[in-house]
């Protein structure tokens, strides 16, 4: 931090020193004000705290589920927000036929909603409006609040408060006052997280990260289509971002890069747009990003993304709740959403991930054939008749699906699997939580054996959704007639499947077969193995940094170590 004297003011002997604090305009132009206050007898000198005057600006791209959608058709269809600070998800339809017309990826785009930003602010300058352009200018309220909202109003006052610590000091040890406070960051010097390899944090480092200044943009996308197609729709955003402090807010880059911090399916979105197939339309945009951190992506896809399909999300938090607790209200949905199928589990993953009591073991070869694409058997991905009973319906609706499989995911997966990463990469997941490294449809005992004669029977009160029955072998056996437990499959009274779990390590949804992969890149620089749970990675509560998650604390550190490479040159 560097102080900035009015030469003019000045002759042999100074009478006057007095020290100014930076302040912004709307624009973001950097002001002194009052300086010229001081009476020319004063013989004054005006010393101006000089901030960091460059910004390289750093985009947080969200999971599945993770952006507010609109719908064109019906009522709002996806949104969280924060109400009298309470966080509220709101999703309005109830049963599979309207979960299937309101979240329909070609009826809804993504909506950047003022509800869902945060109002408040940890800065000693204040990030929303003249010091950088103001929050909802800088996309936050794509972002679910519930997942996102305190993560990204802490995010951005770590990555400011610093050097905004320092100005503070070198203003208040000006008035002989004493600022005591040591800046977020610097906790993190000097100290190693986890079990990376990698060096900790420097002072130099640190310091020469105070150089800039840092803006957090959010980029929300449909998470309904095809990834492929918001990869692009992120490489537009890049350039729109760059050309804001390019010609619009503020000083102008240090360099005209970014930098990206993913979570989960958001990290596939920016792997696809840094590094695009031949013969798409639009230019990978690797060449204006500065470096990466992604938060539990799922490299290879997950079993829990078969799981969901199969059984709905009624295990898992709000979100996957409110989003369809079983199969008859998720399963419609996401038989038409490409990006969510392109979760599940690539043709790389480790085989035979799904078990069938009594019978096999798939994949032996390709998931596509042998499980995705399936008809003719009881445990298929797909019930194209789980909601439709119209023959006519339920082969449109078989014909769609096998056309989606077949085209766009699996022309993502296979580009996925060649492991395109940006060559300043920085990746933390968890390998702590159960997991769904594989699943198992376990053959169970749905009827059960009761001790009571026929007549003892009849003397019972009515008893709802159960039927007794005597059975070929003399014995007496109670039947459930209600709707099984939606992790489980009936195709008759004597066949009733579980979906089980092997609850083995991974982060709850993205199990360690998919994350070991990552490790063999030799374009990530440090990988942090960690305690994390895949829906809540960036979860955060406070604003203390002994309340920051090693996650978190290493997302700031991946920053500080990616800036490294930016010549210190570019600040002046």
């Amino acid at each position: 931090m560097t102080d900035k004297s009015d030469k003019s003011a000045i002759t042999s002997e100074c009478q006057h020193i007095s020290y100014y604090l930076p302040q912004w305009d709307k624009n973001g132009k950097c002001r002194w004000v009052d300086i010229q206050l001081q009476h020319k007898s004063l013989n004054a000198d005006a010393k101006c705290i000089v901030p960091p005057t460059k910004v390289i600006p750093i985009i947080f791209i969200p999971g599945v589920m993770g952006t507010n959608l609109k719908s064109s058709v019906g009522e709002d269809s996806w949104k969280a927000e924060s109400i009298k600070g309470a966080d509220t998800l709101w999703f309005v339809p109830k049963d599979g036929h309207e979960r299937r017309k309101t979240l329909n990826p070609d009826t809804t785009t993504v909506e950047n909603r003022k509800t869902s930003i945060s109002s408040r602010v940890h800065s000693l300058f204040p990030d929303n409006g003249n010091l950088l352009p103001t929050r909802q200018e800088r996309h936050w309220g794509e972002a679910l609040y519930l997942s996102y909202g305190k993560f990204l109003e802490f995010f951005q006052y770590a990555l400011l408060d610093d050097w905004q610590t320092d100005v503070y000091r070198m203003y208040s040890d000006a008035k002989l006052k004493q600022f005591k406070r040591s800046g977020v960051l610097a906790n993190l010097v000097n100290r190693k997280l986890g079990d990376t390899h990698d060096s900790p944090l420097t002072d130099p480092e640190l310091t020469h990260f105070k150089r800039f200044l840092f803006s957090v943009h959010v980029f929300g996308y449909n998470w309904l289509k095809d990834n492929a197609i918001s990869a692009e729709e992120l490489t537009k955003y890049i350039d729109d971002v760059l050309d804001i402090y390019k010609n619009k807010h503020g000083y102008g880059l240090a360099v005209e890069k970014v930098i990206l911090v993913t979570h989960s399916m958001g990290g596939l979105v920016a792997r696809y747009a840094m590094n695009p197939p031949e013969g798409v339309e639009f230019k990978g945009c690797q060449d204006k990003v500065l470096g990466v951190v992604h938060g539990v992506i799922p490299d290879l896809g997950s079993p829990a993304a078969y799981r969901r399909m199969k059984t709905g999300a009624g295990k898992e938090d709000i979100p996957g709740q409110v989003l369809g607790g079983n199969a008859e209200k998720l399963m419609p949905v996401l038989a038409r959403a490409p990006a969510p199928l392109q979760l599940l589990p690539y043709p790389s993953y480790p085989s035979r991930w799904l078990k069938i009591d009594g019978e096999s073991e798939y994949p032996k070869v390709d998931p596509f054939d042998e499980i995705y694409l399936r008809n003719d058997v009881w445990w298929k991905l797909y019930q194209s008749d789980i909601i439709d009973s119209d023959n006519a319906k339920v082969r449109k609706n078989w014909t769609e699906y096998t056309e989606l499989m077949k085209g766009e995911v699996k022309k993502f997966m296979l580009h996925q699997e060649k492991g395109f990463y940006h060559p300043n990469t920085y990746v933390f997941y968890g390998d702590e939580k159960e997991s769904d490294n594989y699943l198992s449809w376990r053959r169970v005992s749905y009827k059960r054996e009761i001790q009571l004669s026929e007549d003892a029977l009849r003397r019972l009160p009515a008893v709802k959704n159960v039927r007794f029955e005597k059975q070929s072998d003399g014995k007496m056996y109670v039947i459930p007639t209600g709707a099984v437990p939606h992790y489980y499959f009936k195709i008759d009274d004597d066949n009733v499947y579980e979906l089980v779990s092997s609850l083995g390590k991974g982060d709850s949804t993205v199990p360690i077969e998919s994350l070991n992969k990552i490790k063999i890149h030799a374009s990530i620089k440090s990988v942090l193995a960690t305690n994390v749970d895949h829906q809540n990675a960036y979860e955060l509560d406070d604003s203390a940094y002994s309340e920051f998650s090693d996650a978190i604390k290493f997302t700031l550190r991946s920053i500080i170590k990616i800036v490294q490479e930016v010549d210190a040159r570019a600040a002046d």
